[in-house]
C-alpha cells in the first residue's frame, strides 16, 4: 500500500486522528478514529453520486471526510492521514482503482491522489475485503491475537486475511480472494470464469438460485414453493427461516452450504493455520444456525494429525467493520510510528 506523493505524504506523528471511508455502490460510510484505535463519535454514510463518475465520488468522499472532522471539532492539522476502503480490482502501489463493477465511471481513476489532494493530506487505498477483515482483527472478533482470516458472506463471498497483525495482499496485490479458490474441481461455472469457486457454493445469491432450481425437480412439498410462488425468486433468509421451521428440503440445502464452507475453512487452515476464522456479511446474521453446523463439519473433515486450535466465530462489528478497517489501516501506516 503505497501512501500519495508530495506534501501531503508527510504526515505529522504528533497528529492523533485517521479518517475512514468505506466506498459501496450504493452509500459511502465515513468515520473518524482516534488513539488506541477508538472510534470518535458516530459512523455515518452519503449516497454514492454513481451519476457523477469517479470524480463526483471523491467529492463526495471529501465532503464526508471533512463532515466527520467537523462533527468532532477536529482540525485538519490533527488528522495523520485517510484510509479508503474499495471494491475493485486495485492497483495498490499506484492507488488506482482499475474497474468497480457497480459505480460507473470509475475505470483507472486514481482515486488515493485526488482525495489526498482534495483533503491536502495523505491517503491509502485498499480493497473494501482486506479492510473490513482488518476492521474485525483490531477492534471485533479478531481481538488483536494471532493471525486471522475473515469471509464475507453475501452476494459473493469476500475475503482478508491478516497475518502479522497487516493485511496480506500477495505478491501481485490480488491476494486474499478466497471466495475464488476451487472447491469442487469441474464444478459450477463461477462469474469469475474459474468452475467450482467457494463463493459459487456458499454465498447467499447462489445457495437462493440453486434451491430455486432444485425446487423443481423434488416431488415434496416445501415452504420454500410459497416463497417462490409471492415473489419468482428466493432469499437466503428464506432459506434459513424454512429450515428453522422444519423444512426438510430448506434444512439440506442450508447443509449443503455450511458443508462446503466447512471444507473451505478446512483449507484455509491447513495453508494459513490462522488463529481464527471469522464468519461475516449478511448470512452471519444467522448465528448459531451457520456457526454450529460450520464447526460441526469442520471437525468431521479436519485431519487426525493434531487437535484443532483455528477457532471459527462470528464477526462483531457488522457494517461497521470496513470503516474501522480502512481507518486502522491509516493509522498503522501514517500514525504508528
Amino acid at each position: 500500500m503505497a501512501l500519495a506523493g508530495g506534501a501531503a505524504a508527510e504526515s505529522s506523528f504528533m497528529a492523533t486522528y485517521c479518517v475512514g471511508i468505506d466506498l459501496g455502490g450504493t452509500f459511502i460510510k465515513f468515520g473518524l478514529m482516534g488513539a488506541g484505535y477508538r472510534l470518535v463519535g458516530k459512523t455515518f454514510q452519503l449516497p454514492t453520486p454513481t451519476d457523477r463518475g469517479g470524480q463526483g465520488v471523491v467529492d463526495q468522499m471529501a465532503a464526508g471526510a471533512r463532515r466527520a472532522l467537523a462533527e468532532a471539532g477536529v482540525d485538519p492539522g490533527d488528522v495523520a492521514g485517510l484510509g479508503i476502503g474499495s471494491p475493485g480490482p486495485l492497483d495498490l502501489a499506484a492507488g488506482v482503482v482499475i474497474a468497480t463493477p457497480n459505480i460507473p465511471g470509475m475505470r483507472n481513476l486514481p482515486m488515493r491522489d485526488l482525495l489526498s489532494e482534495a483533503m491536502d493530506l495523505p491517503a491509502v487505498l485498499d480493497n473494501d475485503a482486506n479492510v473490513a477483515g482488518f476492521g474485525e482483527w483490531l477492534c471485533g472478533a479478531g481481538g488483536r491475537s494471532g493471525d486471522m482470516v475473515l469471509l464475507t458472506l453475501g452476494t459473493g463471498v469476500g475475503s482478508g486475511i491478516v497475518i502479522d497483525g497487516k493485511v496480506f495482499h500477495g505478491a501481485h496485490g490480488i491476494g486474499a480472494e478466497l471466495g475464488h479458490m476451487v472447491l469442487v474441481p469441474d464444478g459450477e461455472i463461477c462469474n469469475c470464469g474459474q468452475r467450482g469457486c467457494l463463493e459459487r457454493y456458499c454465498s447467499a445469491t447462489f445457495m437462493s438460485r440453486a434451491a430455486a432450481a432444485m425446487l423443481g425437480d423434488i416431488g415434496r412439498e416445501s415452504l420454500l414453493r410459497d416463497a417462490m410462488s409471492r415473489r419468482g425468486e428466493l432469499t437466503a433468509k428464506d432459506v434459513s427461516e424454512a429450515r428453522a421451521a422444519g423444512d426438510e428440503f430448506a434444512a439440506a440445502v442450508w447443509d449443503s452450504m455450511t458443508r462446503h464452507l466447512a471444507r473451505g475453512c478446512v483449507s484455509i487452515a491447513r495453508i494459513l493455520d490462522p488463529q481464527r476464522i471469522v464468519l461475516g456479511g449478511g448470512m452471519a446474521a444467522a448465528g448459531e444456525a451457520l456457526l454450529e453446523p460450520v464447526r460441526r463439519h469442520f471437525r468431521t473433515m479436519h485431519w487426525c494429525l493434531t487437535d484443532i486450535r483455528t477457532e471459527i466465530v462470528l464477526a462483531t462489528l457488522g457494517n461497521d467493520a470496513g470503516v474501522i478497517g480502512a481507518a486502522g489501516v491509516a493509522w498503522q501506516q501514517f500514525a504508528a510510528a
